[in-house]
């Protein structure tokens, strides 16, 4: 059995969908140079990220600290160590016991993929390690708290060096975030309810109107 649509709702219908692919066609590139030449690059200005950046390799300029004397001097540095061995999970973050040269430990912070560089050894022939940018930040554990970071054995325990910085979005992830993404990404639909809805009325209106003409 077939279905006979009414020749106005087909028209609509057409009309709908060619006014809403121009809506698409037209809104999309214009997004797209928006976020590429405006809206990405201001976001990556607001991003520490790259050589020198906590997190990231150390630059050329780059202090390296080697004491506790150190890491309070600096607001950024590399760490060198001579260990460091997993200490605990709090909150989902794993924190290391880091040896310095001069065998003090400190508590830090590290990423999985941490890039950790060997760059020789000590005088004593100890193995030294190059850590990623890190700062020296307080360190905030649960109420009752009792694992192995509050142990007496480190030099500073109320603070711990973060070597994990800012992990920027891509341009992709980036725009799929965007307020505009949605609003984009759904006007072709509200468009094309809105014409079909316009012109569907303005047909039925117009076919009655010929179809009292015919019958006086």
């Amino acid at each position: 059995m077939r279905v006979k649509i009414p020749a106005h709702l087909a028209i609509s219908f057409a009309v709908a969908i060619l006014c809403s692919l121009a809506v698409l066609y037209a809104t999309v590139p214009l997004y797209q140079s928006y976020i590429e030449k405006t809206a990405y690059p201001a976001y990556l200005e607001t991003v520490e990220t790259g050589p020198g950046s906590v997190g990231y390799d150390a630059a050329e300029n780059t202090p390296h600290a080697t004491s506790l004397a150190d890491i309070q001097q600096y607001d950024t540095f590399a760490l060198e160590v001579i260990h460091y061995k997993s200490a605990d999970v709090v909150e989902n973050q794993r924190y290391y016991d880091l040896t310095l040269p001069n065998d003090e430990v400190v508590i830090g912070h590290l990423s999985g993929d941490a890039h950790i560089q060997g760059i020789g050894t000590t005088e004593s022939g100890d193995a030294l390690y190059l850590l990623p940018v890190g700062r020296w930040n307080t360190l905030n554990l649960p109420a009752g708290y009792s694992g192995a970071l509050s142990g007496e054995g480190y030099a500073d325990s109320a603070h711990f060096v973060e070597c994990v910085g800012d992990e920027y979005l891509t341009i992709g992830e980036f725009a799929l975030q965007q307020p505009g993404y949605q609003i984009v990404s759904k006007l072709w639909i509200v468009v094309f309810i809105l014409v079909y809805i316009v012109c569907a009325t303005i047909l039925k209106r117009r076919k009655k109107a010929r179809q009292t003409a015919q019958g006086k």
